[in-house]
Order: structure tokens, then sequence, then C-alpha cells
């Protein structure tokens, strides 16, 4: 029996990401929505995927956005706001031993006076020097004292915790340094001595009369601005907890909340490029299962770069054939997953076989083609390629396939509306898809078949499969119509110039002709409001319809939506032409589409 065991992340465990395959199969729709390559990463960059086998995934920006907001939470709902304020019995301790400080200061400075007047005598154009330096170290004294007597007042804590904070040790372990060392009665007791033998060089004398207020109250003093400095930043921050936080520990944590709030800020401003993000700073952050999906999010662009699916351009990141391809394949393959949910039991989607006669000369395989493996020749290949002797190991790039012959079976020119309202209810994203997706199966499967890919709204242009993402609806007020004549038109034109026995138009559309290029020149555009004007360019456009019917052309029409106004003008395409409609939804028309397809096939199969 197999057995899983699933622990907490501690950094040792690898992250299974996704493949390249697993990104360009997640960014296929995106490339369809008119975003563009750059745009759409960048869109997956922010939200993240799982792979569609659940196996693999990565976090996106707004997961570790939201990681950010959740440590920020927890860090301000676990410190104490109070955590720089005195209780009740430390604020007494500070009052008491700043007390009994104030008293050995005096003593201290009345045994100095003391000396100084002995000393009057032998220094006398010195004693102002002396004198000076004495009152600077009462005043200095004087307003550490009136200044930290002004601290233990106004960091008396709101509520009577019973708590020991650093920051108050840290100032009752310095006082009590300076109390001993005026309690120490040989530091009174041979104070004079030290004096004494400090005489002989009157620069030693001063350093000893600045060294108590300068390094022992120097000290307390810089506590004291520190804890000042910290709480001030800290009172930045809304806290809410219980534990109270230390001096040292305060500073870390202040620089950690001000970069979780940078994070955060640079979330709420859009997301810009993640470029500019330090991978480091986001693991000191966050932590290394974090870091290595950023890194991962980093890196996409250039591992579907390496794996050949885009390419920069003059005109920024493309898609390139590969990729492609590979849209076009998960497009199928949507397709006739959606049928084996579906009630289309007639409809078998296992395809065999290829039109066309087998010729002797052969070629080295290549993406696409039938695999009618010449073995002689492949094994040839390898042995070439390795070295002689058994077994041979046989390489992608040793295959040879026999050409063949194909003579063209069929000819369809899927025709798709751009204009502005197919882009308003998601049928554009959808026909492009179904595009790619009959492309697809075509090259694949059919190879002797021939498909044109045209685009129209007020005229009609052919298009590269590679070239759909980049299709647009019409986004202005004043579009100049939907020319369903114009297109028909265009479509008859291209089937002409092949002599294929079955030649057909797959019309997808979500409504009624507005517009129609006359036969003599000008055109006639139904936004001007009138009815009768209306009318007369359904009638245009029938024409077409009856011209394209003469010259064996089927016109099989899917209309996404089935208002009684457009019934009417597809009623009267179906009445002229052998081909058929389809009323459909956006989500439902690939299945339509390409299982017809395969349909035909078969009974033009079967009849030969």
């Amino acid at each position: 029996m197999r057995v899983h065991r699933y622990t907490q992340w501690d950094g040792s465990q690898k992250i299974l990401f996704p493949t390249s395959e697993d990104l360009i199969k997640q960014l296929s729709d995106s490339f369809l929505e008119e975003e563009g390559a750059r745009r759409a990463l960048r869109d997956l960059v922010r939200r993240g995927f799982t792979s569609e086998d659940g196996l693999r995934s990565v976090k996106g920006m707004r997961d570790l956005l939201r990681e950010a907001d959740e440590k920020r939470k927890e860090l301000l709902g676990k410190y104490s706001p109070d955590s720089f304020k005195l209780s009740p019995d430390e604020a007494q301790a500070l009052s008491e031993k700043l007390s009994s400080l104030a008293e050995k200061l005096e003593a201290y400075h009345e045994k100095m006076r003391n000396f100084l007047e002995r000393l009057s005598g032998r220094y006398a154009s010195d004693m102002d020097e002396l004198a000076r330096r004495m009152q600077n170290a009462q005043e200095r004294y004087q307003q550490l004292k009136q200044r930290l007597e002004e601290q233990i007042g106004k960091r008396r804590a709101q509520r009577p915790h019973e708590l020991t904070g650093e920051g108050h040790q840290g100032l009752m372990e310095m006082l009590e340094r300076l109390n001993k060392l005026l309690e120490d009665d040989n530091f009174l007791n041979n104070l004079p001595k030290m004096l004494d033998a400090a005489v002989e060089d009157l620069d030693n004398l001063l350093e000893n009369l600045d060294s108590l207020t300068q390094d022992q109250l120097g000290q307390l003093s810089e506590a004291l601005s520190q804890m000042e400095r910290l709480e001030e930043l800290l009172n930045q921050f809304p806290f809410h907890g219980a534990q109270r936080m230390g001096m040292g520990e305060a500073g870390q944590l202040l620089g950690q909340l001000r970069r979780l709030e940078q994070f955060l800020r640079w979330g709420q401003r859009g997301m810009g490029d993640i470029s500019d993000l330090d991978l480091e700073e986001i693991r000191k952050l966050l932590g290394d299962e974090a870091y290595e999906h950023l890194k991962y999010l980093k890196g996409m662009e250039e591992m579907l770069e390496e794996e050949g699916y885009l390419a920069r351009t003059s005109e920024g990141l493309k898609l390139t054939p590969k990729g492609m391809r590979k849209i076009g394949d998960k497009a199928l393959r949507e397709i006739f997953q959606m049928l084996n949910k579906s009630r289309w039991g007639d409809h078998t989607t296992s395809l065999r076989g290829l039109q066309g006669d087998r010729l002797e000369q052969t070629k080295r395989y290549e993406f696409g083609d039938p695999l009618n493996v010449n073995i002689s020749e492949t094994l040839m290949n390898a042995v070439q390629r390795g070295n002689p002797g058994v077994p041979i190991h046989i390489a992608p790039e040793d295959f040879s396939v026999h050409r063949q012959e194909f003579s063209t079976d069929s000819e369809t020119v899927l025709l798709i509306d751009v204009s502005y309202s197919m882009l308003m209810n998601d049928a554009l994203h959808a026909g492009k898809k179904v595009a790619l997706a009959l492309h697809r199966l075509i090259e694949t499967k059919y190879p002797q078949d021939v498909l044109h890919l045209v685009a129209f709204r007020s005229n009609a242009k052919i298009i590269r499969a590679e070239d759909l993402p980049s299709i647009v609806a019409i986004t202005y007020f004043m579009e100049h119509g939907t020319d369903i004549k114009e297109a028909l038109r265009f479509s008859r034109a291209l089937l002409g110039s092949q002599k294929a026995p079955n030649r057909q138009i797959i019309l997808i559309t979500d409504g009624e002709p507005t517009a129609a290029s006359l036969d003599r020149g000008g055109r006639l555009h139904s936004g001007w409001g009138s009815v009768l004007l209306h009318e007369r360019i359904v009638q245009e456009t029938l024409k077409e319809v009856r011209r394209c019917t003469k010259s064996g052309i089927t016109i099989n029409t899917f209309m996404l939506g089935a208002d009684y106004y457009r019934r009417g003008f597809v009623d009267q395409l179906s009445r002229l032409n052998t081909g058929r409609v389809f009323y459909t939804t956006p989500d439902q028309i690939g299945n339509y589409i390409v299982v017809d397809y395969i349909a035909n096939k078969r009974k033009r199969i079967g009849r030969t």
C-alpha cells in the first residue's frame, strides 16, 4: 500500500512548479482575449495557477501579498502598544533609584568642591576652568534628571500591567551602576588621593571630572533617546497584542513592518514590474517558499522563450508557430472533452487514417507529419549519428517518413464576425478558439484539406492562425456596419481559385447585416435609421448568397443568439442555400463546428 506523508514546509522540500507546457496551456485563453503575450503573462503573475492535472502549482502575487498582509496582522496582534510604558511598580522603582542617585551625586560634587578649594592656591589661574567644568557637569545631570522624571511620568501605562520590559531593565541597570559607583566607599574615600595624583597633569584632572557625566550619564541619556525614538516610530503601527517587546527586538520589528508596508503599497499601486522586487528581501519577509514562488514567476517569460513558445520581435513579445500549435491543440482537446460529457453519442472522436498516396521519397520527420515511418532509413540515421553496434538507440531526429501526395478533398472558409457586438457577448473569444481548433484539426488530421481564416466587419481580410490573438473588435461608436455580403463575396472569390470537390463557408456571427457594398460601387448602411433601407441591405446580401449557391458553395451559419429579427434573415439564407443554420451559444459553438466538420468528412469518405 502506498503511503503519502504530508509535512509542513521547512525549506527542504522541492516544490513541483508547472512546466512550460502547463504554462502555455494556462495562457491560451488570455492570448485569445486581445490581451497580448505580455499582458497575459502579467495577469498570470497576479493570480498564479495550478496545472490541469492538479499536481503542480505556483502562487501568484495576490497570494504573496495576502501572506504579507497576514504576517503584518500577526505581528500587530502579537505585541503590546505599551511595550515601552512603565507599570506603577516600575515607575516607583525608577523614581526611588533616581532620588538615591541624586543624593549620592550631591555628595560627590561636595567632595569635588572641597578639593577644588584646596587647589585654589596652586592653580588659581585654572580655577575658573575647573569651576566651569563642575558647573557643566551639575547642569547636565540636572537636565538628565528632569528628563528622566518626565519620562517616568509620561511612560506610565494606562493599564497596570505586571510586565517587565527590556527598556525598563536597561534603565534600572544603568541607574544601579551609578548608585553602586557612588556607594563605593573606596571610590569616595580615595577620591582625594586620586585627584592628588592627577594634579600633576591638569588634563588628567579635567578628564576625571568629566568621566562620570560623559560615560555613565551619557549611556543613560542615549538609552532614553533610543526608547523615545523607537516608541515614536512604533506608534505609527496599531499594535494590539499582549507580549512586550525589547529594545533590540523593537528595532528589528520596525524594519520588518516597514518593508511589509512597502510591499503591500506596491500591490495597492497595481503590482508593477516584478523584476523590481528583491528576491532576498521577500525571503526575509515571507520565507523560503515565497522566495521560490517569486523566483518562478520572474522566470516564466524566459522559460517560454527558451522552449520556443514566445519570441521577442520589433512589435514586442509574440507567440511563435509552436506556441500557436499548442494553443490549437488545447482548444481541440477541450472541444472533444466537452463532447465526452454531452449527449452526442453518435460522434466518435477517435480519428484514423489520412487520405493520400504514399510516395517513395522520404524526408526527416517534422512535427505534424503523418507517421508513415521508413524503418530502414530511420535505423541507418541512428547508426550514422551514434556508434555502430547493438543495441541501436533511436532519437527523435533520426526518424524518416515517406512523403505523401495529397489531393485537395475540401476547401473551407471560416468567416468570423469581429464587430463590436461580438466582443460584448464574449463571442469573439469563442470564434478565435474555434478557428484555432479547426485549423489544428485540419493540419494534423486532414492535411489534404484547405482552410482559409477570414475576419470581417465592414470589410473582410485573410488572417493567419498566428495572427488570431491580435484580431480585435471595433470598439468605437460608428463602425460602418456589419457587411456580410462583402464577407461572402470575398469568400467566394477565395474558393473559386481552387478545384476542391467540396467547398463550404462557415459563417460565425451574432447578428444580421447592417451594411452592404453595392455591385456598381457605393455602400448602404442601416445606421441611418430607415426600415426600407435595412430591407434593401438584407436583399443585397441575399444576392450574394444566391451567387454562392450557384457556384456550389455551401454556407453553414452559426448564429450566436436567436431573437425574432435575426431569425428572419438566416431563415431566408437557409432557403436559398443547401447549408444549415445552427442557433448556439459561445460556449457550445466549438462542439457544433468541429463535430459537423468531422461528420461531413466521414460522409464524403463513405461515398468514395
